[in-house]
């Protein structure tokens, strides 16, 4: 008899998921060079590809004296001048929102890095003379994770904010053998929160630490199982948004899953235990995935992991094809017809 797990080994989709690990292997072993030195930095992107720069900053915030904040939009801050390196990252290098953030950045002659795999960005980064990352097009962009995050931690340590590629390297075999645990039947953690939360609308709460975590858990689930899902930051939870948990009837649902940090300073883990009793005085029943990480980073990337499992086995209990985006694309040809019968009028 078949079990689930090679039903699920054999969707289009596996190998970029199991694949993160040895993704960032293959980064982590370039060298970039002539590196920018500038006072201030920010990361663009939309989507999937800027999630490398919520991981790098949410671990960097602990080490590196220079904010660096994770553009999504079409706009830049009035901040950003000649003195700012921008880091452009796009896997396509044809994402429209993120190619006017270049185009912007070079009229303020910032300093640009590009990571990406081709496409316009490429191009553009070629003919004006700025520094170009490479990315294997191999996968979609949300299974370009480990070498858009590999790459950026090489930017980061070789231009000395923090040393992301030195920590990405001493936790590589320990990632590989928790990717594994997940690709088992027994005492799987990603295939059990998805067999509960399939009939149900996820919400991922995590501390500010694990920030990324929980947006990543989100938008995998979005993308990949075809579901609605929310997520939201402790403890800012315990002052808005446990009152709609509480007192509005329509929220059973919806399930909460709380990311447990183990290694959390005493006072965040009584913040984490006191939400989640309230959730069951409330009448809910949240799935508290508990995991420990000897760094920020190995934690975010342990929970990353495991929801990237959980969107993918979702997916298959749903009887969904995670590798369609029908709905991005339609929604991208929309607006750039609105745009051509625009420009038309005028």
């Amino acid at each position: 008899m078949v079990s689930e797990l090679e039903e699920i080994s054999k969707m289009t989709i596996y190998p970029q998921i199991i694949d993160f690990p040895e993704q960032m292997e293959f980064a982590l072993k370039s060298k970039i060079g002539n590196l920018p030195k500038t006072s201030k930095v920010c990361i663009c992107g939309i989507g999937a590809s800027s999630m490398a720069g919520d991981i790098m900053t949410d671990y960097a915030d602990g080490f590196s004296n220079l904010p660096i904040p994770v553009i999504r939009s079409m706009e830049l801050p009035k901040w950003v001048d000649d003195d700012t390196l921008v880091i452009v990252i796009s896997y396509c290098g044809n994402t429209r929102e993120t190619l006017h953030m270049y185009d912007l950045a070079m009229n303020r002659r910032s300093k640009i890095i590009c990571i990406t795999s081709g496409g316009e960005l490429t191009e553009k980064c070629i003919a004006d003379g700025n520094v170009l990352v490479k990315v294997p097009l191999k996968t979609s962009s949300r299974g370009s994770l480990g070498y858009l995050l590999g790459f950026l931690a090489v930017i980061f340590e070789e231009m000395g904010i923090c040393k992301g590629r030195t920590e990405l390297c001493n936790m590589l075999d320990d990632l590989k053998e928790f990717r594994n645990s997940l690709m088992k039947d027994d005492k799987n953690k990603a295939l059990a929160i998805a067999k509960t939360v399939q009939d149900r609308i996820p919400v991922i709460y995590g501390l500010v630490n694990i920030r990324s975590s929980t947006i990543r858990w989100k938008t995998q689930i979005n993308e990949n199982s075809k579901m609605i899902a929310f997520c939201g930051m402790l403890p800012e939870f315990n002052h808005n948004e446990i009152i709609g948990w509480t007192e509005d009837g329509g929220a059973e649902n919806f399930l909460p899953i709380v990311l447990y940090d183990e290694g959390a300073s005493d006072l965040m883990k009584v913040i984490m235990d006191s939400t989640i009793e309230i959730f069951k005085d409330s009448g809910f029943d949240p799935f508290v995935l508990r995991l420990k990480g000897e760094s920020n980073m190995e934690k975010n990337l342990k929970f990353i992991m495991t929801g990237d499992f959980v969107s993918l086995y979702l997916a298959y209990f749903r009887g969904v094809d995670p590798c369609s985006i029908h709905t991005v694309n339609k929604v991208k040809e929309h607006v750039e017809l609105s745009e051509e019968n625009r420009a038309n009028k005028h």
